[in-house]
């Protein structure tokens, strides 16, 4: 078990980075990364979702255009891109395969997230892009859907504070 005020500490500590090193991201923290993806929650344990990895400057550079120029995907070493799949679990869950699947990608983004930061990387969450702009950059089969992008890498910037609504704000009781 893990002491909640570590866990609560660790999560207080990870912040959205926007400027990355050059530094290469070695095959052990993919592998880790992807690990954690593994064991994300998932619909029917179906995982309805698919992770694409850029390496390549030429295809970071295109997803800049399909991102509202968030000129530092290019930069980051390492970029992930969560799909949704329905069509893994359409069989079992019908039209609800299409909610679950986003769901199950997302998840899988904020288990990368977590263990990146674990990792001594950082990220940031990217969902303000154009779905179709970067499917076709991925050649995306037609039934998948990208939810999110992350680029990774070592931080070249100093994180902001991070600010919230505090947890009480977040809890509407209907009792």
């Amino acid at each position: 078990m893990i002491d909640e005020k570590i866990f609560l500490d660790f999560l207080n500590t990870r912040r959205s980075i926007r400027a990355f090193k050059d530094d290469t991201i070695d095959e052990y923290k993919l592998s880790k990364i992807l690990e954690a993806c593994n064991l994300a929650p998932s619909s029917g344990g179906l995982q309805t979702f698919e992770i694409y990895q850029i390496r390549q400057k030429e295809m970071k550079e295109r997803l800049v255009s399909a991102a509202k120029d968030q000129t530092f995907i290019a930069q980051a070493p390492l970029v992930l891109i969560f799909c949704a799949n329905p069509s893994r679990s359409v069989e079992r869950f019908g039209e609800r395969s299409q909610l679950f699947s986003v769901q199950d990608a997302t998840i899988a983004t904020a288990y990368a997230q977590l263990i990146v930061h674990a990792l001594g990387l950082s990220t940031v969450w990217i969902g303000a892009f154009d779905e179709r702009k970067v499917s076709e950059i991925l050649q995306l089969p037609q039934a998948q859907r990208p939810v999110a992008i992350l680029p990774i890498g070592y931080e070249n910037e100093k994180p902001k504070e991070k600010t919230t609504r505090g947890s009480k704000d977040l809890l509407h009781i209907l009792d």
